[in-house]
């Protein structure tokens, strides 16, 4: 945790005006000049063509690849894992600089306190329950299981194994003694208020008891919670077989992965990650040899663990129990395909099996030949969605066929193609349909649904209309006077959201009531660059950055406005013609005689814009 909390914005600048990117990203690899830009292999995936071009000009970088993108701190924080924070203290360090924080207040004091000590809690309990597992005769039966379970000293070493022994308040006891009080045990999940407790601590419990514990470390390397393994041959009652710490101002499920700090550099080195659902699963494939390996931690795969795995892969591996439940599993990452800049695939284990068992059986050999058989997410979805349908009679067919859309919608463009294709041909081979049928049904569907914003609108409309926002955006990165001419563009002539926010975002630049020299824009351009959350929208700007738009061109700016504003009133005309459809002209004639007017109005702005093409 830094010293301070929040640093100062004055000394995030200096940081950033004094960090060459180019000089920054040379560090990790080779770039050669390349017109304006740097070029290089990029050091976020492996390829065989360099595709990851530093603009200096700009402060920023972008991979035509994987699509990694950002400025010098963004850079930082993907290759090395860090927080903001971290990385202007990182490239700090690296200048000579001494950054300065922000005053914090009482309450942020007591809240980094309050982790800070939380931490070091979990620690003290890590090593407690590691020391009575290796040097105690408590432990002899817990490494016994280990040893069955085929768990060498090496893997109980890398993951600090250990073992909580039965009794009530063994760790409370030993936790108190070292200076932490029982509301913080309590606090930390690892103890439990008796019935009828004050809600001070007095009478804490141990929660772990008689169980092979397993520590939980979050990206850091920082002991967060505990997952506890009971004790073979003990009288269960009501104990549940495995027992994980509840969420804590330090822990939460949905953003930590067991395992993902061992494995972090492993899958960096090969750009690969391998998730499993549990850490006996982990923990028999390490033993083997397979080290590029996480887990989740009794919960679906979030939005937060593909962020995690993002950083240092370019695949993903899902290799879930072939049970029902691990089927569904995969299933659910559906909705995170297309999120990430991340092919996701599906190890299909034999019935009966997880992968500890294969592990256990024929080693990382039959792992990794099962993993070499993976499904891409897609197809294994698209393929257990038709499963689910008794595609023996038509109905069932054209039903599996319909539920199957909402697949294909996520790969409808055209550098998706080949995998489009795919897919409609293996569709028609498992419902026994042509794949110009399968065609017909997706574009009917899509005819149909349409896309939120875009009433009725079609692909090639959807290529058309970005093509244009996107020139029109490029101008407004690059030109700091034609940003100033167009600040009151409208939202509403983009399409798409995404743009949207881009605009936004442009708006918000400080440019328009002072004299601000085109170097400074540059920097201002980069600092919303870095500031951009959103890994897919900040990619999107920095390509908008790489690609400057043609020069000496006379009046190519106004052709890009003029034509933005153009299909913005052409989108504006199909509505109000949908709407005229929809209205009866008997009963509802001063709507219907309001609307013809818009009409007429639109296309006469339009016939003003492009004489030649108003239709």
């Amino acid at each position: 945790m830094s010293p301070g909390g929040r640093i100062k914005d004055s000394d995030v600048e200096v940081v950033r005006e004094r960090t060459d990117i180019v000089q920054l990203i040379s560090e990790y690899v080779p770039l050669k000049k390349s017109g304006r830009e740097f070029r290089g292999p990029c050091p976020f995936h492996k390829e065989k063509d360099p595709s990851f071009y530093v603009n200096p000009a700009k402060g920023v970088y972008f991979c035509f690849g994987c699509k990694a993108s950002g400025g010098v701190f963004n850079f930082v924080m993907q290759l090395e894992g860090l927080k903001f924070v971290e990385a202007v203290e990182r490239l700090a360090d690296r200048i000579g600089y001494q950054v300065s924080y922000e005053k914090s207040t009482p309450a942020d004091i007591q809240k980094r306190t309050e982790k800070d000590r939380l931490f070091r809690l979990n620690q003290t309990a890590s090593d407690y329950f590691h020391y009575i597992l290796k040097e105690t005769d408590e432990g002899h039966r817990a490494r016994e299981y280990l040893e069955d379970r085929g768990f060498t000293g090496e893997v109980i070493e890398e993951f600090h194994l250990g073992f909580a022994p039965a009794g009530w308040e063994n760790l409370v006891g030993f936790l108190t003694k070292k200076g932490f009080t029982a509301p913080e045990i309590v606090k930390a999940g690892l103890a439990r208020q008796r019935g009828g407790g004050s809600g001070d601590g007095r009478g804490a419990y141990d929660v772990f008891r008689d169980r092979v514990m397993f520590p939980i470390l979050d990206h850091r390397g920082r002991v967060v919670a505990f997952g506890g393994r009971r004790m073979p041959g003990e009288e269960a009652g009501d104990e549940p077989k495995y027992l994980n710490s509840p969420e804590t101002p330090i822990y939460k499920k949905g953003h930590t992965l067991y395992g993902f700090h061992q494995a972090r550099s492993v899958m960096q080195d090969g750009r690969e990650s391998i998730v499993v659902e549990g850490y006996t699963d982990l923990l028999a494939l390490w033993q083997v040899g397979v080290r590029d390996v996480a887990a989740t931690l009794g919960t679906a795969l979030t939005e937060n663990h593909f962020d995690l795995l993002n950083r240092v892969s370019d695949s993903v591996y899902l290799a879930f129990d072939a049970d029902s439940a691990g089927m569904d599993a995969a299933l659910r990452t559906v909705d995170f395909w297309g999120r990430f800049r991340l092919d996701i695939f599906v190890v299909m284990l034999p019935e009966g099996e997880d992968p500890a068992s294969v592990a256990k059986k024929g080693g990382a050999e039959a792992f990794a030949e099962m993993k070499g058989r993976a499904e891409g997410l897609l197809e294994f979805a698209v393929r257990k969605t038709i499963e689910g349908f008794d595609t023996a009679n038509p109905m069932g067919s054209r039903r599996a066929m319909e539920a199957c859309v909402a697949i294909l919608s996520r790969v409808s463009s055209e550098e998706m193609k080949p995998l489009r294709n795919d897919l409609v041909r293996k569709i028609g081979g498992w419902l026994d349909m042509p794949p110009e049928t399968v065609e017909v049904y997706l574009r009917e569907a899509s005819r149909v649904a349409g896309k939120p914003g875009r009433p009725g609108m079609g692909l090639r409309k959807a290529v058309l209309w970005e093509k244009v926002e996107k020139e029109a955006l490029r101008v407004l990165l690059h030109d700091l006077d034609a940003l100033r001419e167009h600040q009151y563009l409208d939202d509403d002539f983009f399409s798409n959201q995404d743009n949207r926010k881009i605009l936004q975002l442009l708006k918000e630049i400080p440019v328009y009531d002072e004299v601000v020299p085109q170097a400074e824009f540059d920097s201002l351009t980069q600092r919303m660059v870095e500031g951009i959350a959103d890994e897919g929208l900040r990619g999107k700007v920095s390509r908008l950055l790489m690609e400057s738009p043609p020069e000496c061109k006379p009046g190519y700016e106004d052709t890009v406005f003029d034509r933005l504003e153009y299909l913005f009133y052409k989108r504006r005309k199909h509505q109000v013609e949908l709407d005229i459809g929809r209205t009866n002209k008997k009963l509802e004639p001063k709507k219907y005689e309001s609307l013809c007017g818009q009409l007429l109005e639109i296309e006469q702005v339009m016939k003003q814009l492009f004489p030649y093409d108003h239709g």
